[in-house]
């Protein structure tokens, strides 16, 4: 079965706003708009950042970070990642390695699309 996925829309002020597949709980989907804020409407950026998570995996497979200046990712495991707050936006929370990546995934699709 396929994982669900996450849509995006762009608001007034261009900030890329995530919609998580259904059940998905509201700090969750604040944690990663958190996190994908200075990604911008840039898909090269969450391209660059998804290719570093991966080589992470890689090099170091469990237990390092790659933040943005906003949020921070940690691999917990190979099937675990927490989303940690920076400034007090929403509670650190967890999700499977195989959703972040999906969205990450979408978000890069979405804003390719957004350009054409």
């Amino acid at each position: 079965m396929e994982a669900a996925t996450w849509s995006f829309t762009v608001d007034q002020d261009d900030l890329v706003i995530p919609q998580g597949p259904a059940g998905t709980e509201e700090n969750t989907r604040l944690a990663l708009e958190t996190l994908i804020i200075p990604f911008g409407t840039r898909a090269e950026s969450t391209e660059i950042y998804l290719r570093e998570w991966r080589r992470m995996w890689r090099d170091f497979e469990s237990e390092y970070v790659l933040g943005t200046s906003s949020a921070t990712a940690k691999r917990i495991d190979s099937d675990r990642v927490e989303i940690g707050d920076l400034y007090g936006q929403f509670e650190t929370c967890t999700m499977s390695v195989e959703e972040f990546e999906l969205a990450l995934e979408c978000l890069i699709r979405f804003l390719e699309h957004r350009h054409r």
